[in-house]
């Protein structure tokens, strides 16, 4: 196995199990290496510091698979992907659909699972994982026994990552829907069609947070509602009515299907931008809550300055359409606009507003998404869930 030698002042941050290597870091001519190499990770004084795959092409240099001495074979796949299924144990007595493998934060760093059922949607996005596809393949037909696997990797990614990109079935015969069931709520959605994986699994939990504080008779505007996750679960929770809006229109049909599926029908639903949207209906305390989940304004830290004028003018048209004492809840799935960014622009719509806003809940993503503590960007969902004083 190749050595890869990094620089003496990054040995700290792997001791402390920082996953990543980036391109600046090493003390190695980066043209000796191959795409999805695996590597030995050496410092010149403190000698061996873990096993990692690298990629010449990217700014993430290489990525720590393990920071022990273990032989990266197809044992070691199995034994990594079994503890990430054992993890997801308790959440399965609860839903029939999970995330399985969340990337490095289940220590399978470019590697994404999710589970419907005994359907499988995964992700591949990185050149160090594609060199051990037929390997995990393998091992989760071993382990789950699927009856269909399609492949949604990420093209912005694997582009990056100097990958073809893939997608499409991989094994089994496709279905042209499935039934997500959380608790009573279902939800009906095409996998091959959906956004990323399949449906927002991470929010999971935050639907049900919000949901928490409907009481009967409050009225809800679910801003970019794609499947229609939160505003559905408000109308299970007694709500009176709720207005959906997402710029897509497969949003605004697959809503409309789960609308059905649940027996609702005390609904407004409209495929239109919801800037523009917002600007054509001027409510004004209307709403009891407003949900505002956009869709990543901001992929790159170039982007975050863009977004933020995005979410700040979401989050003064909600605002505005709140009654006295609604509640807007808002999220990002952007690690460039975190807690922080979120709270300096609530600040400044209270200022502009004159109203109060009182923070009521914080929210990130659901446990089957968990967050490794020393890789921050696995902190990607962030929500907060305001109470409007006007």
């Amino acid at each position: 196995m190749n050595k890869l030698y990094i620089k003496h002042s990054i040995v700290p941050k792997l001791r402390r199990f920082s996953p990543w290597i980036y391109v600046n870091e090493i003390d190695s001519p980066k043209e000796e290496f191959g795409s999805g190499e695996l590597v030995a990770v050496f410092s010149k004084t403190d000698g061996f510091l873990g096993t990692a795959y690298v990629n010449p092409k990217c700014t993430i240099f290489g990525r720590i698979l393990t920071f022990g001495k273990e032989s990266i074979d197809k044992a070691f796949f199995a034994k990594r992907i079994q503890k990430a299924i054992s993890k997801r144990a308790r959440l399965l007595t609860k839903t029939n659909s999970v995330r399985l493998i969340h990337s490095e934060a289940d220590f399978l760093p470019g590697l994404i699972v999710d589970c419907y059922g005994d359907t499988l949607s995964l992700q591949i996005n990185t050149s160090g994982m594609e060199a051990f596809r037929e390997d995990i393949i393998f091992i989760l037909k071993q382990e789950l026994n699927p009856s269909w696997i399609i492949e949604k990797s990420d093209e912005n990614s694997r582009t990056i990552e100097g990958l073809e990109l893939k997608n499409g079935t991989i094994f089994g015969e496709p279905k042209a829907q499935f039934e997500i069931e959380e608790g009573a709520i279902k939800f009906l959605i095409d996998i091959q069609e959906s956004q990323k994986t399949g449906f927002y699994l991470d929010q999971r939990r935050n639907r049900a947070i919000c949901a928490s504080y409907i009481k009967p008779n409050d009225k809800v505007l679910d801003l970019c509602c794609n499947a229609g996750g939160f505003g559905i679960y408000a109308l299970a929770n007694q709500a009176k009515s709720c207005v959906f809006v997402d710029i897509s229109e497969h949003a605004i049909t697959q809503t409309q299907t789960n609308l059905k599926a649940n027996k609702f029908a005390n609904y407004e639903a409209y495929a239109q931008d919801v800037f523009a949207f917002m600007k054509e209906k001027k409510y004004k305390d209307t709403f009891d809550m407003v949900i505002v989940d956009p869709p990543s304004f901001a992929k790159t830290k170039e982007q975050s300055h863009g977004a933020k004028k995005g979410f700040k003018q979401l989050l003064l048209e909600a605002t505005r359409a709140l009654k006295d004492g609604g509640l807007v809840a808002i999220f990002s799935c952007s690690f460039h606009i975190a807690k922080k960014e979120l709270l300096e622009l609530a600040m400044e719509v209270s200022h502009d507003l004159k109203v109060q806003l009182v923070l009521e809940e914080e929210m990130m993503q659901d446990s089957d998404h968990p967050c490794l503590i020393n890789a921050s960007a696995s902190f990607y969902l962030n929500g907060l869930l305001f109470r409007v004083e006007k």
